[in-house]
């Protein structure tokens, strides 16, 4: 009787493993991030910090984090402020369009959120992991504007390697990645995402790693729907954060 009781005790504790565990993160002005934290199935102090893209929320990562967490890497998925569950009365994309007196007025809005507040918040998500895991051993990965806001986060806290998820870069930004393109990136675009894929081939020629590597499609596909386009990329992505993470 005690053994089975200790078997399906460890089972069930097995079967935890890769369920996420939902956080609110303190940011620097008091504002309360949700974030999503999958703990590794295995003791690691390997990380990945996931910014999703700007027509999505941080649950667009989950699968490809609980595929991490059975390969020994804890990831966090935070909601940018504005964005799913990191809202309250004055931060609320929805709220913020249906108060704005004019496309210009949201755009501003939305704007100044992203410029005055995500750089500080992705800060305090990178020191929640950080200490989460215990090490600075993290690579980021960012989706169209979160691989943006990728590159804002290195400036601090330079990362292990970048994941560019569909992610359009303007001259500022590719002049940034210049400055720490001796950091491995693995670059994901395609070919008919114009602005995304012509700034991801900037990216690519002017990296400095023998490491960094692109990875471009047919078609238009912007960011997750490339996950249900190509059945391996998650694959592709969780190889690329365990080579790296060594």
């Amino acid at each position: 009787m005690k053994f089975k009781l200790a078997s399906s005790l460890s089972i069930l504790l097995f079967s935890l493993n890769g369920l996420a565990e939902n956080i609110n993160i303190k940011a620097k002005d008091g504002f309360n991030l949700s974030a999503s934290y999958i703990e590794s199935s295995t003791k690691s102090s390997k990380g990945v910090l996931m910014l999703h893209q700007c027509n999505e929320y941080k649950n667009m990562y989950n699968n490809l984090a609980k595929s991490l967490a059975k390969q020994g890497i804890h990831s966090l998925a935070i909601d940018f402020r504005g964005y799913g569950e990191s809202v309250d009365d004055k931060y609320s994309l929805k709220l913020m369009r249906e108060k704005a007196t004019s496309r210009e007025n949201y755009t501003a809005g939305v704007r100044e959120m992203r410029t005055e507040h995500w750089p500080s918040d992705t800060i305090a998500a990178y020191k929640t992991l950080k200490n989460k895991i215990g090490s600075d051993n993290i690579s980021f990965i960012g989706a169209s504007c979160g691989g943006v806001q990728s590159i804002i986060l290195a400036k601090k806290h330079q990362p292990k390697s970048f994941t560019f998820f569909s992610s359009g870069m303007n001259d500022t930004v590719l002049s940034d990645f210049a400055k720490m393109s001796h950091i491995p990136a693995l670059i994901i675009a395609s070919q008919g995402d114009k602005y995304t894929f012509n700034s991801s081939n900037k990216v690519f020629l002017g990296a400095k790693s023998e490491q960094t590597k692109l990875l471009s499609y047919k078609g238009r596909g912007h960011g997750l729907p490339l996950f249900k386009q190509d059945p391996k990329l998650e694959g592709v992505m969780v190889d690329w954060f365990k080579l790296r993470a060594k």
